[in-house]
């Protein structure tokens, strides 16, 4: 998923301040300590319980951010595993929900999707939508460029601008709530990131739509029926 260069400085600023802040509460944390077993006054011992507070909640901080992170990092090697075993996604299965459009009143399902996040910051997207490492972008758009055709060649013009090397597929016809699109998979390397897509596009006079959906290339044959699975969900109203 990629970030604007803003987005990046402003996380790399923000986790800086936190980090110089939890360095001062320690630093003080020290001082009044020492100060306290040796001056054995109130002051220093009052200062040295109150600083006790931050330094514990930024103790449980870490390990819960570490706990966290193993966890994903668990849970990644164990789909990538079963990816290369061949075994089929859990989401196979899994009960479906729909989402809806946000200005056009399409509905989409995916499986399990509490387990899914919406990046609502991604604003040329209408949802962008990821599970691990599997992403689901839908632009929605009231202007109709009248056949999935000029959508296709719209969406590779796109990629093809943005990545450094990029191979497509011939697009096929698909039929999605009784209309005709196309698909294809694309094959990208944007920003040194090897990565796999597949496209679902549709317009007619009135609406376009494309359905992006990536993963790594690992993961590609493992995840791709998935996101034929949320794509063929898809409705507009009759």
């Amino acid at each position: 998923m990629e970030q604007s260069a803003a987005y990046q400085m402003g996380v790399v600023a923000g986790t800086l301040v936190v980090l110089a802040l939890v360095l001062g509460c320690v630093v003080f944390f020290v001082l009044a300590l020492i100060k306290a077993i040796s001056t054995r006054r109130t002051s220093w011992i009052i200062a040295a319980a109150i600083s006790t507070v931050p330094v514990l909640c930024a103790i449980v901080f870490l390990v819960a951010a570490f706990v966290t992170g193993f966890k994903k990092g668990f849970r990644q090697a164990r789909e990538i595993a079963a990816a290369k075993q061949g075994q089929p996604s859990d989401l196979l299965s899994a009960d479906m929900s729909a989402i809806h459009g946000t200005a056009i009143p399409y509905a989409i399902s995916f499986p399990w999707l509490s387990a899914w996040h919406d990046d609502t910051e991604q604003a040329h997207f209408d949802h962008f939508m990821f599970y691990h490492d599997s992403y689901v972008g839908i632009i929605a758009e009231g202007i109709g460029l009248g056949t999935p055709q000029a959508v296709c060649d719209l969406a590779q013009m796109n990629l093809a601008a943005r990545a450094a090397q990029h191979s497509f597929t011939k697009a096929v016809p698909v039929t999605i709530d009784a209309r005709p699109w196309l698909t294809y998979d694309a094959d990208a390397n944007v920003k040194g990131i090897p990565i796999k897509y597949r496209f679902y596009v549709y317009a007619d006079t009135n609406y376009t739509f494309q359905i992006i959906t990536w993963t790594g290339p690992v993961m590609f044959d493992r995840t791709a029926p998935v996101f034929d699975r949320i794509a063929k969900s898809f409705k507009l109203p009759k």
